[in-house]
């Protein structure tokens, strides 16, 4: 019989044991399974430069749309109190001699100067309009202008989206790449580590020498080394893939590194591409557009302007002889004004020859990028090539490797060979792996470039899905 106070006690414990498993068993699971879709969508919704790159669009689009009032006109009123004083001493002396003149004597009665005397406060009110019928083609221009802007920031947000992608593609498979490496090391050390215990107990037997018991140790703490190294490049890939994703969990990769070993398209096709979608050239294709529109601007000052205006009194105040200013005020105005400018303190001729520059200017860099990005093309598919046959080739140098380490093995274990044959074979192996490894990366980023060359990275997830050769996690055993 157990009792009462340890049965309680019993009860508190596996209360508290219940609630630290319902602490630590989320923690534990605090993981996440993102393939590379998802984690490109993820980023896509949470990356602050491609959020920038939104904003830009969309404020350019609502700069545009301002000026689509430039064609209507202005309407406005205009009000407030005036108050004035004028005092003048007028000079009738003609009149006064003009009558003296009519009727002799009367030029005594009349003064030869009358004091005048006004003084008002008046509110003023007036609706005022006007309507710009031409200026030489400016306001078309600037609407042109205006779409060139949009189509920059779009074309500058497809960059920025490129770039995140390519980025993502680095990070996400350097990641993996990472963790293979790790796991290849580990391999190592466990094999070396039982080898370097072998050879210790033929050392203790007499049927190994000390020197070759030491290459055994050698390569152990080798291995050791290697392993800390590895482990430390897989925590520097894990953040930068949590920072990219704004991630405070540990990610588990779902796509796998891949090859593609059937050929690809043509270089021609990557380059007619390029040419056609990349967008630092979308973007000199704007701002070509918005330089030859800058250049209308600058012809226009060169063109007349025509306003239609007009303007209604809200005020018609009658006058009197205290206050005879608004006999001078008309009820309403309406004109039209031609203006021609003779004389521009700048010179519009320079002007128009400085707009001209910038055309040509962003033309010649069109030529050079086009140049640039022919060659840039034609390297990144060549390196694509090049992983490609790398990586194959490689897996007849795996099977050899892995054939002379067991006979390397056989023929020690038999005291026909040497430790430091079974150390070496080990270690070939391990670099053998690591290199076809590293080639599967090397094809993965420079497919990247390629696609973001020739503005075509949207369709890295196809290039993915059209992989015919997929390192699973036990790939490199």
């Amino acid at each position: 019989m157990i009792p009462k106070n340890i049965v309680k006690r019993l009860k508190l414990i596996c209360w508290v044991m219940l609630w630290m498993s319902n602490a630590v068993i989320p923690c534990a699971l605090a993981e996440e399974s993102l393939t590379y879709d998802q984690a490109r969508q993820r980023l896509r919704l949470q990356s602050d430069a491609i959020k920038a790159a939104n904003y830009q669009v969309q404020g350019e689009r609502e700069t545009r749309q301002s000026l689509d009032s430039l064609r209507y006109p202005t309407l406005s009123i205009d009000a407030g109190v005036m108050a004035y004083s004028l005092q003048r001493e007028m000079n009738i002396e003609p009149l006064q001699e003009a009558v003296g003149e009519l009727i002799s004597g009367a030029d005594q009665l009349i003064p030869s100067t009358v004091n005048l005397d006004f003084n008002s406060v008046d509110p003023t009110a007036a609706l005022t309009s006007s309507w710009l019928l031409y200026n030489g083609g400016q306001t078309s221009a600037a609407r042109q202008f205006a779409d060139a802007s949009i189509t920059l920031a779009e074309a500058q947000r497809t960059g920025t989206i490129e770039h995140q992608d390519k980025m993502l593609a680095i990070v996400y498979f350097g990641h993996l790449l990472a963790g293979r490496v790790l796991a290849i090391r580990e391999e190592v050390l466990e094999s070396v580590k039982r080898h370097l215990y072998q050879a210790t107990r033929f050392e203790d037997k007499g049927v190994l020498s000390k020197v070759e018991r030491l290459h055994a140790q050698v390569a152990y703490d080798e291995a050791r080394r290697n392993l800390v190294q590895a482990r430390s490049d897989y925590g520097i890939a894990d953040v930068s893939l949590r920072r990219l994703l704004h991630s405070e969990q540990s990610i588990v990769l779902q796509t796998q590194l891949f090859v593609i070993t059937q050929a690809l398209p043509s270089l021609g096709e990557f380059i007619d591409a390029g040419i056609d979608d990349n967008s630092q050239l979308a973007q000199l294709r704007a701002k070509h557009r918005q330089a030859e529109q800058g250049k209308a601007i600058e012809q226009a000052r060169w063109k007349p302007s025509v306003v239609a205006y007009g303007s209604y009194n809200l005020v018609q105040k009658d006058a009197d002889f205290s206050n005879p200013l608004p006999l001078l005020e008309p009820d309403w105005i309406v004109g039209i004004n031609i203006s021609y400018p003779i004389f521009d303190r700048l010179n519009r001729g320079r002007l128009v020859g400085a707009a001209e520059q910038k055309v040509q200017r962003v033309q010649a860099l069109s030529r050079e990028l086009e140049t640039n990005l022919t060659t840039l093309i034609e390297k990144s598919y060549l390196s694509v090539k090049r992983a490609r046959q790398q990586f194959l080739l490689l897996q007849s140098n795996i099977e050899l490797t892995q054939e002379t380490l067991k006979l390397r093995e056989r023929l020690f274990a038999e005291g026909l060979g040497t430790s430091l044959d079974v150390i070496d074979a080990q270690l070939t192996v391990a670099r053998a792996e690591t290199e076809r490894v590293s080639a599967a990366y090397a094809f993965v980023v420079s497919l990247a470039n390629l696609l973001e060359a020739s503005g075509q990275l949207e369709k890295f997830s196809d290039y993915i899905a059209r992989a015919d050769v997929k390192l699973t996690a036990g790939e490199h055993q």
